[in-house]
């Protein structure tokens, strides 16, 4: 049976809808309640879809109020029916085919078959092109957006400690970007500081000819750790460490240039990690907020908020630790973190105006940058309400033994070595796979590097985001390269899956059979097929939680329950051969494009074969 197609244009989200439709009935069940949203949240599956909670609120709220609620209402399951008497007929005789009242007010809400397919439709008629999906998904309220994250130290390379800000901080920038905002990615390295005479002066030693000839320092973390000895061991070499920070500082041409090519051999070693994980930021660093600093701290001074302590100049920061104030400038007149960072926000915030930034640093930064918002807020840069600012805290990777992970001679584990070990361990997977292909007569015609690639470093990052950001993780190569369970490699495999029974069905790309079955074929009949059309069309209310609560695992989340669901399909419903072919070759290709926009948000590549 043909059905109506629904037309183009922005998904709407499932959620926000039937909250709009509650919202409105409780308005006019009882007019002479203040107006209120409507709590909606998803319910247990034997009672229905949706429910609605605010039933017993009002009751608690104006129990025996007749004038506001009424002689009738006795209890909550009173205001209960009548909220769902309210509904419109749109939901009462449409969109809902089941609503029921509990004895305590709650209203379980079950959507209609047609309703759910109806949606399928008016997705299946999207475009799939990246620009038109980016669209669908945009708010109505765009936001220009300041994320920090990344943020290594020059001349120290990148570790498994700036794994999870990076990867953590380009999956919330494509949410942000996918949903409509208006984002710069920022990367605050740490390129300014005392440690840079000290770099200096060994880089001369080491490398007379340094400015004429770029050294190829392959192991920079070798090379701070040698300076870092020198500078201990011997007093004159820490003296003229120490005259050579004064006299960068004083922007002195021959230390500035040495300062340049130090920051350029750190820039190629970061952007080769960044590379292969498809990271794009752009790097502002510490340096260049430095000429603000003075003049930041003479408008604090202005608006009377900087106090003097023991020397030094600090902000009292009642919000967030009384005792406890930021340091605006140290006793010896010197700078500090709190300098950089109060300058660095008065440009996000007054310079560059933006409404919204995030920094994505560890957990034990927390209260460092609390305690910069309270001051933005006390200057007035920050108003509530208007800009808002947010600390994206993560926890510590953690080895096997639960402490920071280090290699066994207890040093940092590089990020580019742990990256060369996923992808060498999932290569070994994929050739072993090809062997038993082989022995089974069966064709594996695919790049095994290329493929290994996309699956090591998928693996890397879901294992990460899947995370509660703010938890500890244990890492285990064994269990992010698993293909069973929550992994990036069951999900692929699972993609895969869905690509290979569309070529069974004779067609050699989803373009080639969305172009040759009608999209009006599409028929959801099988609980199978509901449970998993209903999942997709909560995308857009996945979307909104993370960005909401900013957390990434939401995300993930979603991903392996429309998997599961998925999976769950393919075992009850045949698509190729049944009656109903056209009508599932349709809903997994809905399933698959909403696994690709998933993949595609949290920075992993995809395998059509595996």
């Amino acid at each position: 049976m043909a059905r109506k197609m629904e037309a183009a244009g922005k998904i709407v989200s499932l959620q926000q809808t039937i909250r709009k439709a509650f919202s409105d009935a409780i308005h006019k069940a009882f007019p002479k309640v203040p107006l209120q949203e409507a709590k909606i949240v998803v319910a247990q599956p034997r009672f229905g879809d949706y429910q609605c909670n605010n039933a017993m609120d009002l009751f608690s709220q104006y129990r025996g109020d007749t004038e506001v609620l009424g002689q009738e209402m006795k209890t909550a399951g009173d205001i209960g029916n009548r909220i769902k008497d309210s509904l419109a007929d749109e939901f009462k005789n449409k969109m809902f085919k089941e609503i029921s009242v509990a004895p305590a007010g709650f209203i379980s809400v079950r959507i209609d078959l047609g309703w759910i397919n109806e949606k399928g439709l008016g997705l299946l008629s999207q475009s799939t092109s990246a620009s038109s999906q980016k669209q669908q998904y945009e708010t109505d309220y765009s936001k220009r957006v300041v994320v920090d994250f990344s943020s290594p130290n020059i001349a120290k390379e990148m570790h498994v400690g700036h794994l999870r800000s990076t990867i953590i901080g380009e999956a919330m920038c494509r949410v942000l970007e996918f949903c409509g905002h208006d984002v710069t990615r920022l990367n605050h390295v740490g390129d300014w500081g005392t440690q840079f005479g000290m770099l200096i002066e060994y880089m001369r030693e080491t490398y007379p000819d340094f400015l004429e000839n770029m050294p190829d320092i392959s192991d920079l973390q070798s090379f701070y750790k040698a300076s870092k000895k020198r500078f201990d061991d011997d007093a004159d070499f820490k003296k003229r460490s120490q005259l050579s920070v004064v006299e960068l500082q004083a922007g002195a041409k021959f230390h500035t240039e040495a300062w340049k090519v130090i920051c350029e051999i750190s820039r190629k070693s970061y952007q080769r990690v960044y590379d292969r994980l498809e990271i794009n930021v752009t790097e502002r660093g510490e340096s260049y907020y430095n000429p603000m600093i003075p003049t930041v701290i003479k408008e604090l001074e202005h608006r009377n908020i900087v106090v003097p302590s023991q020397g030094a100049k600090v902000i009292t920061v009642p919000d967030v630790n009384p005792d406890v104030p930021l340091m605006v400038q140290k006793s010896d007149g010197g700078f500090c973190y709190g300098s950089t960072d109060l300058a660095c926000i008065y440009h996000r915030l007054i310079v560059h105006r933006a409404d919204w930034v995030i920094y994505i640093t560890d957990t034990g930064q927390e209260n460092h940058f609390w305690s910069v918002f309270d001051a933005a807020k006390q200057a007035g840069w920050h108003r509530p309400g208007v800009s808002r600012l947010d600390h994206m805290g993560f926890g510590v990777v953690q080895g096997e033994d639960g402490k920071k992970f280090k290699t066994r001679s207890g040093d940092t584990v590089k990020l580019e070595m742990l990256l060369d070990e996923a992808v060498s361990r999932a290569k070994v997977e994929l050739e072993k796979r090809q062997e038993e292909a082989k022995k089974n007569g069966e064709a594996m015609e695919y790049d095994v590097d290329a493929a290994a690639e996309i699956i090591g470093y998928a693996a890397v990052k879901y294992f990460d985001l899947k995370q509660n950001r703010t938890s500890n993780y244990i890492f285990s190569f064994d269990r992010m390269l698993d293909p069973r369970g929550d992994t990036a490699v069951y999900l692929l495999y699972a993609y895969a899956r869905i690509c290979s029974i569309q070529r069974k069905a004779g067609f050699k790309s989803p373009e080639e059979m969305t172009a040759k079955i009608p999209l009006s074929k599409l028929n959801i009949t099988e609980p199978e097929e509901r449970n998993l059309l209903l999942e997709i069309l909560k995308f857009p209310d996945v979307l909104e939680s993370v960005l909401h609560s900013l957390a990434v695992h939401n995300l993930c989340e979603f991903l392996y329950k429309v998997v599961n669901l998925y999976t769950a399909f393919y075992m009850k419903c045949k698509v190729v051969g049944h009656e109903e072919q056209d009508s599932r070759l349709l809903l997994i290709e809905l399933t698959r494009r909403t696994m690709k926009s998933c993949f595609d948000l949290l920075g992993c590549g995809t395998l059509e074969r595996i």
